[in-house]
């Protein structure tokens, strides 16, 4: 092999990595980049007057408390409902696990449009099933007014971003689970342990990786989350249910970009905070593994 072979052939092999990941990067530039620089040059151009008025906005305090207890909320409630589905799908004791896997993705399947209408129906105070029952049970009263009442609706709706994400962390949570050796539960086992110490030293480490891929992921659901409250209260009653992406649409809907814009930023930057705290809390998980 000749000496200009030999640096053509180098060449070759130390541009493929570069052509492999171009796609990737193309893609990112198109689909997250370039919206990004877009939204945060149409604030800077405008000399920040959109973040002046959204921050001089009356109800900007309640949109970012909804936010911030509907983002909460709905994260811890899908972890704990996944969390307990995907224990349950573990045990030894229960039959027809494909069966009933299969039957708990459903929520996760169907378009939040239907999800959020089936729950609409059943929340409703004058005839959903859930305070038909509860009447008939004699657990209350009079009807639960779930979706008018605004001491309680941002609950409500939370419970149904619950519904739907809960089975994305039950199958995220059954493959971590999967990959734990059984001879670490013989071996707990044999040493006298419990099932809450099993849980505890053997099941939360091991799962620890996917839990936090989880709850970043149900955060970002969550921020971004429009349907079901659109379609279940419409941010209402007055701005009860209202959070960050009902504000952004109901400013579209008026025509006011420069706020439009705004929101848009401030959403991007919350989500970059979860980004950053993602990516260090993987990156300690990784380096303790070594």
């Amino acid at each position: 092999m000749t000496h200009t072979t030999a640096v053509r052939t180098l060449r070759r092999r130390r541009s493929r990595p570069v052509l492999l990941v171009l796609p990737a990067a193309i893609l990112t530039a198109v689909l997250m980049v370039i919206p990004i620089v877009t939204t945060i040059v149409r604030v800077v151009s405008d000399g920040g007057t959109g973040l002046s008025r959204l921050f001089d906005l009356p109800n900007v305090g309640q949109v970012f408390l909804n936010t911030l207890y509907w983002t909460v909320g709905s994260v811890a409630g899908g972890i704990l409902l996944g969390y307990a589905g995907a224990l349950v799908l573990q045990s030894r004791h229960l039959r027809l696990v494909g069966v009933w896997r299969s039957l708990l993705m459903i929520p996760w399947i169907i378009p939040g449009v239907v999800g959020a209408t089936v729950w609409r129906w059943t929340l409703s105070t004058d005839y959903g099933i859930l305070n038909q029952t509860l009447l008939d049970l004699g657990l209350v009263a009079e009807p639960v007014r779930w979706l008018s009442d605004p001491g309680i609706v941002l609950w409500a709706v939370a419970l149904i971003q619950i519904w739907v994400t809960a089975p994305f962390v039950m199958l995220m949570v059954s493959a971590a689970l999967a990959t734990i050796p059984a001879e670490r539960y013989e071996a707990a086992r044999l040493d006298g342990a419990g099932s809450l110490a099993i849980l505890r030293h053997i099941i939360l480490p091991a799962i620890r990786p996917t839990t936090g891929i989880c709850v970043l992921t149900l955060a970002v659901w969550a921020l971004n989350s429009f349907t079901i409250i659109w379609v279940a209260t419409s941010g209402g009653p007055a701005g009860a249910s209202t959070i960050l992406p009902i504000l952004l649409y109901q400013a579209f809907q008026n025509g006011d970009q420069t706020l439009v814009s705004a929101v848009a930023l401030v959403q991007v930057f919350i989500g970059a905070v979860f980004a950053v705290f993602f990516a260090r809390t993987t990156r300690t998980d990784l380096e303790d593994q070594r």
